[in-house]
């Protein structure tokens, strides 16, 4: 029986790098469809790919959760684009949580704290991909209103078996002002 763990939220650095690559394999072992990735592909990625993934300047960022000093979930948001023509939309990537962890809430506070970081940083729009079947997944982001936005079959090939990518978006709100430009609230 799993007992519900405190944890704490704080964004991920560099000198992080070695505990995200850990946490990523013991999700990938678990199931590899929701990583969109085979085992091979996880190993043969080098440790520096992940301190300068979670080095990226802000506002990009990742979050982590901790249960004392074990890194047991993760959650990142990224600008696809530095002109300012996108600078109000961002993609969540990298939602995930431990096997050990799950069903105590962490993958949504960390999704939440990473929702609200976006919206400090002036987003109107995030966008994200749920590789399915993953029912844990659209679910939380169903709840936390996000929408299916569209499919792409045969999104990623997993040991011969392709799996569909569920494109989902949350919109932030926002209004006109006098200009009737939009502007974030």
């Amino acid at each position: 029986m799993t007992t519900k763990s405190s944890f704490l939220i704080r964004r991920l650095k560099p000198a992080d790098a070695e505990a995200f690559s850990a946490l990523r394999r013991e999700v990938l072992a678990d199931n590899a469809v929701p990583m969109g990735l085979s085992m091979t592909e996880e190993l043969a990625r080098p440790l520096q790919g992940f301190r300068d993934q979670l080095g990226y300047p802000e506002p990009n960022a990742a979050f982590g959760a901790f249960v004392g000093d074990a890194l047991v979930g993760s959650s990142a948001i990224a600008w696809p684009s530095k002109l300012a023509s996108s600078r109000h939309k961002a993609n969540l990537w990298g939602v995930f949580t431990s096997p050990r962890y799950r069903r105590q809430g962490i993958s949504r506070a960390l999704v939440q704290h990473t929702v609200a970081h976006g919206r400090a940083n002036g987003l109107l729009r995030i966008n994200l991909t749920v590789y399915v079947p993953n029912p844990e997944a659209t679910k939380l982001y169903a709840t936390l209103g996000f929408v299916q936005t569209g499919l792409e079959p045969q999104s990623i090939c997993l040991d011969g078996n392709y799996y569909d990518g569920e494109y989902w978006s949350l919109s932030l709100p926002a209004h006109n002002d006098a200009s009737g430009a939009i502007t974030k609230t």
